[in-house]
């Protein structure tokens, strides 16, 4: 048995939430300090650029794992965004969704890796392309007759409780 498997099994449901939240933020801490040493070193266009590249690969892998756990096969835009909500980053981020008639509109409300670049009197993360590279890798997986659009993701312009907004047309 892993190392530490027998203390998670021994946590409360409360507790392992918690938990995998906690992961989520080390996972996003780690992605951001990597994002900021490659800025610092070799500047913007350099860290957004590689991070481009990462986010092509890695939501595809997550994705693969993700749907083989959940079983998820097909399913459209529920499928995605369930998939969505088991992604390493999601619970650190807070977002909803909204039905409508062949879609859902998923929107995030506050995005920790640009609220630290605020914190940090950053410019804001041009953050779409590695959107696009992380909804539509995601979707190839779990349902590829899904369309991805985006509604609005950084350097557009958004409003303050609004960081980024998606549409999944199936």
């Amino acid at each position: 048995m892993p190392v530490g498997e027998e203390e998670l099994k021994s946590l409360s449901k409360e507790k392992l939430i918690e938990v995998i939240k906690m992961f989520s933020r080390n996972w996003n801490t780690l992605d951001g300090l990597w994002f900021l040493a490659v800025e610092e070193e070799f500047g913007f266009e350099a860290a957004a650029s590689l991070d481009e590249k990462v986010w092509e690969i890695e939501p595809v892998i997550e994705a693969k794992r993700i749907k083989a756990l959940l079983d998820l096969s097909g399913g459209g835009p529920d499928s995605v965004v369930r998939a969505i909500d088991f992604m390493t980053w999601a619970p650190s981020f807070e977002y909803t969704w909204e039905k409508r008639p062949g879609k859902i509109i998923w929107t995030c409300t506050k995005c920790p890796p640009q609220e630290a670049r605020k914190r940090k009197g950053l410019p804001e993360n041009t953050c779409k392309p590695m959107g696009i590279n992380c909804f539509d890798g995601l979707v190839k997986v779990i349902d590829p007759s899904v369309k991805v659009n985006c509604l609005v993701c950084p350097p557009d312009p958004h409003k303050d409780n609004l960081w980024c907004q998606w549409e999944f047309i199936g």
